[in-house]
């Protein structure tokens, strides 16, 4: 039995405004989970944000983290700091970086510190390259044109030549995931792994989701919005797109039904102490792991969608689908919280991942 360590430091109300209060209990959840040593002087690091729209946290990734995450990364002196996504293909990413607040976290740090090279990244507006799925997983993708294929950005795997043009770092070398803690109406939940979705170009979309599309393919007998085949595909993703190589999941507040834009949000309840005001954020390097304490944090919620409540984590289609892909931790691994306090243990999240 392999033992994967978790990072759980826990928000309290009276902290979550004040900035310094919150950074430093952010540096505690990052340290936890590893740190950032990986990220060595000249580097180029991705934040990976999660903007399906243009609400605010906790249905996008809140600035306060990205600004407390950027400050971090630049004491290890990388070369280039991007934040990207593309949001859902019906809005609009720009509009969404700036409604959210992400922009002015990010140009606040491009004038502060100009020797570094930080930039928002709307994916849409660089190359996007085919990547082939393995044997094994191309002939699941029901298309007739792209089923063995997925486009994602060129900078994840080689140099963009749009960024390359500009003079900037033009190959990613870390991806860190920021993501929020919600529910979703057909994947179920939306974690880490589901960020990997705003990789995608709009075909590669259009397929994820099985919405016909006559500009792209024909679908035979297809139903759209297939709950069970997008759950399956989703991790998937991982065997074509480079892996994370730490994952933040910002759980101070949570979207416990509809999603992934619903406002229907609540302060989590992390253990058994009374203290409904007290909320989350968690960390590590296995995505499976951090995921499946996200989703024992939502199953803390006693009106939680009724997907995640009837279900044990291990027998949802997404992570089994992840355990035969070998993607990370499974149902025979022991997922070990670790906190920055010996007066909290996280219980009720402990006991969901058994």
């Amino acid at each position: 039995m392999r033992k994967i360590d978790v990072a759980v430091v826990k928000i309290p109300k009276e902290k979550r405004n004040n900035e310094e209060a919150f950074k430093k209990k952010f540096a505690n959840l990052v340290d936890i989970a590893g740190g950032l040593d990986f990220v060595q002087k000249g580097d180029s690091v991705l934040i990976k944000v999660c903007l399906n729209s243009s609400r605010k946290y906790p249905a996008t990734t809140s600035p306060k983290a990205v600004d407390a995450l950027m400050e971090l990364l630049l004491k290890k002196s990388p070369s280039a700091i991007y934040v990207g996504d593309k949001t859902a293909f019906f809005r609009k990413t720009k509009k969404a970086f700036k409604k959210t607040g992400i922009e002015d976290v990010v140009g606040k740090y491009s004038k502060k510190h100009i020797s570094t090279n930080i930039k928002l990244i709307d994916f849409d507006d660089y190359t996007y390259r085919d990547r082939y799925f393995p044997k094994n997983i191309k002939d699941n993708w029901e298309l007739q044109r792209t089923r063995h294929l997925v486009r994602a950005p060129k900078m994840l795997f080689e140099e963009d030549p749009i960024l390359k043009e500009k003079g900037l770092p033009a190959k990613i070398d870390h991806i860190i995931v920021l993501a929020t803690v919600k529910t979703h109406t057909i994947s179920r939940f939306t974690l880490g792994m589901k960020s990997y979705v705003g990789f995608l170009d709009t075909e590669s979309r259009y397929l994820l989701h099985k919405i016909p599309h006559k500009k792209y393919y024909r679908l035979d007998n297809i139903a759209p919005f297939d709950k069970i085949h997008i759950q399956n595909r989703v991790p998937e993703l991982f065997t074509v797109i480079p892996h994370p190589k730490l994952i933040i999941l910002d759980g101070r507040e949570l979207i416990i039904r509809g999603g992934p834009d619903s406002n229907n949000r609540i302060q989590p309840l992390p253990s058994f102490r009374p203290n409904p005001y007290t909320g989350v954020m968690l960390a590590g390097t296995d995505i499976v792991a951090v995921d499946a304490a996200g989703v024992a944090l939502l199953k803390t919620q006693k009106r939680v969608a009724k997907a995640l409540k009837r279900s044990s984590i291990w027998e949802m289609p997404t992570f089994i689908k992840a355990e035969d892909l070998k993607l990370g931790a499974n149902r025979t691994d022991s997922i070990l919280l670790h906190t920055d306090t010996a007066e909290e243990k996280f219980e009720r999240i402990a006991w969901f991942l058994q």
